[in-house]
């Protein structure tokens, strides 16, 4: 990278050749200067490489925001790119589970990695299906890649080996087949349910605000095994007093303040570091 044009080097020599590489030894110490810094706007939709090129007019110094913002990894720095998670998660579907087709109580999350796959009757040869039945190992399945402590939604991603989905959103109930992944990462059955309440992950709930004092009274977390029936109290937010925002929305309206050196600043920051020198 650019940015590390005027890091002190150090050859290194391996088996493999000669390289020339930044000294492992070198920080940034910018406590006794006073360099200049602003916030800059950068929405869901832009980059770090993209604001680099409109704020320093350069592709490689984006690695002065990581400086700027005292971060390390700077994948971890933006919202998510609205556009790409969209069409990560367009085909992932949300539903609760319930035992039964008419059952409103009783349900239950199962945790991230279990699988999930379309009921199937015991029949044909035993070893085609699963030692308890009703499903078919070589048949269609999906898996499960997050599942709400708060109100009990599990979301699945692409639903495999099959030209029509198992699971689909709207009204109507869909029986399936539980695997449950175990905490110590081993695979056990854990019976059949029917979907409700299936929707696209993107109008899934992200999180709940008290429209009173702006607070969050609820955000996304994973869970393993919680019952419906103990979140339902909480579940039912107070009507008027609370407001949800769901995936799709939150992404529309995410923008993200980062800090930014003044652009004329970038000599002095690279004129700030200094290599340790050990015997």
């Amino acid at each position: 990278m650019k940015f590390f044009d005027n890091l002190p080097k150090t050859r290194f020599t391996s088996t493999i050749g000669n390289f020339l590489i930044s000294d492992f030894f070198t920080y940034l110490n910018i406590e006794g200067n006073s360099i200049q810094e602003a916030s800059i706007n950068v929405d869901n939709k832009t980059t770090l490489i993209e604001a680099s090129v409109s704020t320093y007019s350069d592709v490689n110094s984006f690695w002065a925001f990581v400086a700027a913002n005292n971060t390390v990894n700077p994948f971890t720095l933006l919202a998510d790119n609205a556009f790409g998670y969209i069409q990560t998660i367009e085909n992932h579907i949300s539903f609760v589970l319930f035992p039964s087709e008419n059952a409103v109580t009783g349900g239950i999350a199962f945790p991230v990695g279990s699988l999930v796959f379309p009921y199937t009757s015991n029949t044909g040869p035993s070893f085609a299906y699963g030692y308890t039945g009703n499903y078919d190992l070589n048949g269609p399945y999906a898996l499960v890649l997050s599942s709400s402590f708060y109100d009990g939604f599990m979301t699945i991603g692409a639903q495999y080996n099959s030209d029509q989905n198992f699971i689909t959103t709207g009204l109507t109930r869909d029986h399936v087949t539980i695997v449950k992944k175990n905490d110590d990462g081993s695979y056990s059955w854990a019976g059949d349910w029917y979907t409700a309440y299936q929707k696209p992950a993107t109008q899934k709930i992200k999180y709940i605000t008290n429209k009173l004092n702006a607070n969050v009274i609820y955000k996304e977390a994973q869970s393993s095994n919680i019952t419906i029936d103990e979140l339902l109290p909480a579940s039912q937010p107070i009507s008027g007093v609370t407001v949800g925002t769901t995936i799709q929305q939150d992404l529309d309206i995410t923008s993200t303040k980062i800090q930014a050196y003044i652009p004329s600043q970038l000599g002095l920051v690279q004129s700030s570091f200094i290599t340790a020198k050990y015997i």
